[in-house]
């Protein structure tokens, strides 16, 4: 006996998720989080609006679903550096090298849509703003576990843990920014190696260690 087969109600389903997602995250990255519209995604990908907030929900949500795909391609990378097993002085040399890709010869926009999002962030929906937290949570931990390790290795100079997760942190964030500015790559990285150097000399008389 044939079953009769009960329709689906509801518009089907023409929104290529990933596409959105793509073209949304490029434009963030290249022109800033809080001045690209979802009408403007719309128009680049050629979806509708009530397909794009039937899809993520709001502007937030299409936000933090761009952080997560944003964490895949340009955050991990960066942490598989930290959790190598190699000295202090390449892991030092291999974030800097990281830090000042080519990104003309990516195809990529220049800086980081992470450290944009973070200082925009009073502008950006609560789901965001979680996403943000937790990744700089992940980050911030995942150097303070190599600087554990370094110590343990008697390779890293005599600063509180927490202290030097937050200088690497801040050196991160000040050379996405000059990235943006337009400041050239090589000045980047000789900056990055006078400040991350000094992470390696060793210890320093009267200094607070964890």
């Amino acid at each position: 006996m044939n079953e009769k087969t009960t329709p689906k109600r509801g518009r089907p389903k023409t929104l290529d998720r990933d596409q959105v997602v793509q073209v949304a995250l490029m434009q963030y990255w290249s022109k800033g989080p809080t001045v690209v519209s979802i009408s403007d995604i719309c128009g680049l990908t050629g979806t509708s609006k009530p397909g794009v907030y039937r899809e993520f929900g709001n502007d937030d949500g299409l936000k933090a679903s761009v952080l997560e795909t944003y964490h895949r391609l340009a955050i991990q990378p960066l942490i598989d550096i930290l959790e190598k097993d190699q000295s202090t002085t390449v892991t030092i040399n291999a974030l800097i090298d990281f830090m000042t890709q080519d990104r003309t010869e990516l195809n990529i926009p220049q800086g980081c849509l992470f450290v944009m999002m973070r200082a925009h962030a009073q502008q950006l929906g609560p789901s965001t703003c979680n996403k943000l937290q937790e990744a700089r949570r992940n980050l911030l931990d995942t150097y303070e576990a190599w600087v554990m390790r370094s110590k343990s290795r008697g390779e890293f100079a005599d600063i509180p843990t927490d202290i030097a997760a937050l200088f690497i942190d801040i050196q991160h964030g000040g050379a996405m920014r000059m990235q943006r500015e337009g400041v050239a790559n090589d000045t980047i990285a000789s900056v990055l190696r006078s400040a991350l150097g000094v992470l390696a000399m060793g210890k320093r008389a009267g200094a607070r260690t964890n």
